[in-house]
């Protein structure tokens, strides 16, 4: 009787403290993305290094490669979260309504994302990994691309966009406008060229998209 009382204590023993750790390594992850995150709010993507987000952890440097496969991986985890969160801003403009008032919408929503979230549009677009991208994280990041791309495709199909042998590049060519203008927003490089403001660049901007593809 004394030695199965035993036994079932060792196993409850056993399974808490399995438990245990596997919440406290949790944590610790957690605790390792909220060390970058800061970090990159506070000093921008170039600030974050390996050495600041143990120190801003509490942990050792060698834990962020426990938990991650290297500093990189560790931002793609946090150019996730901003994809994530550009996916919102699109989703409030393009989810209804006619092929030019979606496309307008989300142009729109893009330069508010990037205006308004600077250190994720940095460390998303301006301030990539010091490695060359590994193809699975960037498919993972294309799924705000494909938003754009259904928007594409969607007018083409309803006769409001001209048929394009290429869906794909024209979606690329529409986001590489965009992009531009936004970037430059982010970056203040359009405060003196553009006295009316960077909106009225982005207007330019998609009155000459939907020129060049309206039907």
């Amino acid at each position: 009787m004394l030695t199965h009382q035993l036994r079932t204590a060792q196993t409850r023993k056993r399974r808490t403290t399995g438990k245990s750790s596997r919440q406290t390594e949790g944590n610790l992850r957690k605790r390792l993305l909220d060390a970058a995150r800061k970090l990159l709010f506070s000093e921008g993507p170039l600030g974050i290094t390996a050495r600041k987000v143990a120190a801003e952890a509490g942990c050792s440097a060698t834990a962020i490669y426990i938990h991650y496969q290297n500093l990189d991986h560790l931002l793609f985890a946090l150019r996730l979260e901003g994809h994530a969160l550009l996916a919102r801003y699109l989703r409030a403009e393009m989810s209804k309504g006619k092929t030019w008032a979606r496309m307008r919408g989300g142009g729109r929503a893009y330069f508010r994302f990037g205006l308004e979230n600077p250190a994720y549009y940095d460390l998303m677009f301006l301030a990539r990994a010091g490695r060359s991208p590994v193809p699975e994280q960037v498919q993972q990041e294309m799924y705000t691309l494909m938003m754009l791309h259904e928007v594409v495709v969607s007018g083409i199909e309803q006769g409001e966009i001209r048929p394009q042998r290429d869906t794909m590049a024209t979606t690329n060519a529409v986001w590489a406008q965009v992009h531009g203008v936004t970037s430059l927003a982010v970056q203040g490089l359009l405060v003196h060229t553009a006295p009316h403001g960077p909106q009225q660049i982005l207007t330019l901007v998609m009155d000459s998209v939907e020129a060049w593809l309206s039907t």
